[in-house]
């Protein structure tokens, strides 16, 4: 028996969703362990498992965590710059990239976009995940290195490979 044909099937249909989580849609706990249990069945190098993944759905706690300022990295905004695209219409006719429209409008402008990421303000993590009910932290472990793997390249794969298989649900219909 083969499962090529299953995976074939799936792989097309996983998408990325790049909205806020709609706050009276809850994750049902069903979802959750889906979603768990996919990342706990991802591949890691040497079967090492350098990961653990934190559920955090406590309203206080993840209040708390929105508290939390920080910057946008500079090096990721210049990096990817080509792949934002400034409206829906934009993204759909690009067919890849980013949507970028919760940037500030001095970052869709390149001339005036390194100068912009680096005077802005860090801002609350709060802006990044209103209305989430739960957030999945996931925290490498870098004493759990695979053997001869300077500068453990081969975890930060296996870390790829945990948060991927946790999007392979179907967050739309499930």
């Amino acid at each position: 028996m083969t499962i090529m044909p299953d995976v074939l099937r799936i792989i097309p249909q996983r998408r990325s969703i790049r909205v806020p989580f709609d706050p009276n849609r809850p994750v049902s706990k069903e979802n959750l362990r889906q979603i768990l249990e996919a990342a706990r069945w991802a591949p890691t190098a040497h079967n090492m498992q350098n990961f653990e993944i934190l559920v955090v759905d406590d309203k206080k706690v993840l209040e708390k965590v929105g508290r939390i300022k920080s910057r946008v990295s500079e090096a990721f905004i210049r990096e990817n710059y080509q792949q934002l695209s400034f409206s829906e219409e934009e993204l759909l006719q690009k067919k890849v990239g980013i949507l970028g429209t919760n940037f500030p409008p001095d970052w869709r402008d390149p001339a005036k976009l390194n100068k912009a990421v680096r005077e802005s303000a860090p801002s609350p993590l709060n802006q990044r995940i209103r209305g989430s009910p739960l957030l999945l932290i996931v925290i490498y472990d870098s004493r759990k290195r695979a053997p001869a793997s300077e500068g453990d390249v081969l975890g930060f794969i296996s870390l790829g490979c945990v948060m991927e298989n946790s999007g392979l649900w179907p967050s739309r219909s499930g």
